[in-house]
């Protein structure tokens, strides 16, 4: 019996409640994916944490796996998401144990505080929203993304250096005369990023494995249109229902890792995951700036960290 279908009978042991099964798999699977966790984490606690919460994810949702041989694959997906949530969770956890307890006011002035950071981080995004489109996605690359250097928004953009220079010059100016204008402070636009958030981590984290996530995106970004590095556009919807085609069919999926919001602008960043048949199917990663009107896509710009996807993208278009 090869060591493939033996893992499909595994799986389908555990799938079907079989304990032993559940317990090949764990012991199989538990090295790699630590490695995986140390490698994002950088923390042997909250890597080990993260790893034993993605089994348990993985064990609950064993009925969803459609194919038992992409088993790895699958679970290493999940501990990467846990790896991120936990990453994340651990940004925005305050120890109360730490905490200054002895003063009176100390509690009054640390919800005062907070206070002032919501007010101001409201504020931030309430002025990002009023920037026109060119500089609006210029600024966000430059600042809330990971693509930031002047080379990588160029060609994401399709623009010269040149122009990324002026259009953040532009948009330091107009910042400056917003924010010194802007007296009524809501947190609208606030929410609204972080409901755009959460909705693109779900579509960009199930698109791959779930046909639901799929429809959904493809529904959002139905009329809109999906432009290249190299320039070329095409209709939205099609080329990208092919690539996840041709993604699942390889066994490559990806990850979305920082995704921000702001008025009707997002950017993603995902990092790529290959199988061992097809290791260099997608490059490491990528980021997406997508545009919206009345709540749907309307423009969608793909930048990976490879020249090679775009090859294959465009054969699929000949």
């Amino acid at each position: 019996m090869s060591e493939t279908i033996s893992k499909s009978e595994w799986v389908k042991a555990a799938a079907a409640g079989e304990a032993s099964g559940w317990n090949i798999l764990y012991k199989k699977y538990y090295p790699g994916m630590y490695v995986v966790a140390l490698r994002i984490c950088n923390n042997a606690e909250l890597a080990a944490d993260a790893v034993q919460d993605a089994f348990v994810t993985a064990y609950l949702k064993l009925s969803q796996l459609n194919d038992p041989a992409n088993f790895g694959g699958w679970l290493k997906q999940i501990v990467t998401h846990t790896c991120y949530r936990a990453l994340s969770r651990q940004r925005k956890v305050i120890q109360v144990d730490d905490l200054p307890q002895d003063s009176e006011h100390f509690w009054e002035d640390e919800i005062s505080r907070k206070m002032d950071q919501l007010s101001t981080e409201s504020k931030l995004y309430r002025v990002l929203s009023q920037l026109p489109e060119v500089l609006h996605s210029t600024v966000l690359l430059r600042y809330f993304s990971n693509f930031h250097s002047y080379e990588q928004i160029s060609v994401i953009l399709n623009v010269p250096i040149g122009t990324v220079r002026s259009r953040l010059n532009q948009a330091k100016l107009k910042l400056g005369e917003y924010w010194r204008s802007q007296q009524d402070v809501t947190d609208i636009y606030l929410r609204e990023s972080e409901q755009w958030n959460e909705f693109y981590y779900s579509l960009f984290e199930g698109m791959h494995t779930d046909d639901g996530y799929m429809t959904q995106f493809l529904k959002h970004i139905r009329q809109g249109k999906l432009t290249l590095a190299n320039g070329k556009s095409f209709a939205g919807a099609a080329l990208m229902e092919n690539m996840v085609a041709n993604d699942r069919e390889a066994g490559s999926w990806l990850e979305p890792v920082n995704v921000f919001s702001s008025g009707a602008i997002s950017i993603i960043e995902s990092i790529h995951f290959n199988s061992d048949d097809h290791p260099d199917h997608c490059p490491a990663s990528s980021v997406t700036v997508l545009y919206r009107e009345k709540d749907k896509a309307s423009k969608i710009l793909i930048h990976t960290a490879s020249e090679k996807k775009y090859d294959v993208i465009e054969l699929w278009q000949a």
